[in-house]
């Protein structure tokens, strides 16, 4: 039943990474939030069908393709110097496994405070979009595809710099 998940996300990861060099990380997690979104208020609200899951479950996956991976390693080396890029990737790294293990035990609490079974997973979905909508709408803060270039440059010209 996650095939349309993990499918989706190999077809999507590859656009993604494409439209990152294009438009910018701002695009691309604004574009990726908000599908993630729909995909989970899908999940969340028409998913008792079979093919409505399926389909549900292929939106999802091209949601979390555009934030997972690519672009968020994209935002995090245009950030910092290049001398800690290397400890900025460790820490994204931590940072994802963290939200990865919190996230689990949250939608647990949730599905199971929801009294378990399809009622449960619903609000959880709902829970899922809402928490989506909000990173929607915190990725509007991203800085823009010319104020990441000029970042970019500035710390290629740091690194340039003789020390």
């Amino acid at each position: 039943m996650l095939m349309p998940v993990v499918l989706a996300m190999s077809v999507g990861s590859p656009m993604a990474g494409r439209y990152l060099d294009r438009l910018g990380s701002k695009a691309v997690i604004l574009a990726g939030a908000a599908t993630l979104t729909v995909g989970m208020l899908l999940l969340g609200l028409v998913s008792q069908s079979l093919p409505l899951f399926i389909l549900a479950g292929a939106v999802v996956g091209l949601g979390l393709s555009a934030l997972l991976g690519a672009p968020m390693r994209y935002i995090m080396l245009n950030e910092v110097p290049s001398q800690d890029r290397g400890a900025a990737q460790g820490m994204l790294t931590i940072f994802t496994g963290i939200g990865q293990l919190m996230s689990g035990a949250a939608i647990g609490a949730v599905v199971a405070s929801s009294g378990g079974g399809i009622g449960g997973y619903r609000t959880a979905y709902l829970v899922v979009a809402a928490v989506a909508l909000a990173m929607t709408l915190l990725g509007l803060g991203l800085k823009s595809r010319a104020a990441e270039m000029e970042a970019a440059r500035a710390h290629a010209a740091d690194a340039a710099r003789p020390a």
